[in-house]
């Protein structure tokens, strides 16, 4: 658990970490000085790993998401890491995880339009070492947009 101070500067910086320094502070009731150092020390510490725009993907033309679940024909610790390493490389890959239950990894794609996917499917998912199945879902519409972690007080 974090302190009430970091707990309220983390939940700023995720709304809108554009803001400058003495913006942020006088969000969360801090002087400058003292928000600068929580901020350098929460760097440090790994908390915080880096800074971005969150882009609207509708306006870059990417209409579509994709989930596709992956089951590899083996399981063994080299199988993984190979399919992993590759699942890296692939940018249309926004994100990769390890799951738990009957698919073994889950991917999140997104594309123009179904065309594009196709291209994706055949230019990066089809590339993929060790795989045995390949379940492609689409979203009809995203309800709740990913926003980020939330940030547990004391």
């Amino acid at each position: 658990m974090l302190p009430n101070s970091e707990t309220r500067l983390l939940r700023e910086l995720q709304t809108d970490s554009s803001r400058s320094i003495a913006e942020l502070a006088e969000g969360v009731g801090m002087s400058s000085s003292a928000a600068h150092r929580k901020m350098r020390a929460l760097e440090e510490d790994g908390t915080i790993q880096g800074y971005a725009a969150r882009l609207d993907p509708r306006k870059l033309g990417l209409k579509m998401q994709a989930f596709v679940e992956i089951t590899l024909a083996n399981q063994g610790q080299e199988a993984m890491d190979r399919f992993e390493e590759a699942a890296l490389g692939f940018e249309e890959i926004l994100s990769c995880h390890l799951l738990s239950g009957e698919a073994d990894y889950i991917l999140r794609i997104a594309a123009k339009d179904l065309d594009h996917f196709d291209r994706i499917h055949r230019k990066a998912l089809a590339r993929l070492p060790g795989v045995a199945t390949m379940k492609s879902s689409f979203s009809i519409r995203e309800v709740k947009p990913w926003r980020g972690y939330p940030v547990l007080g004391d």
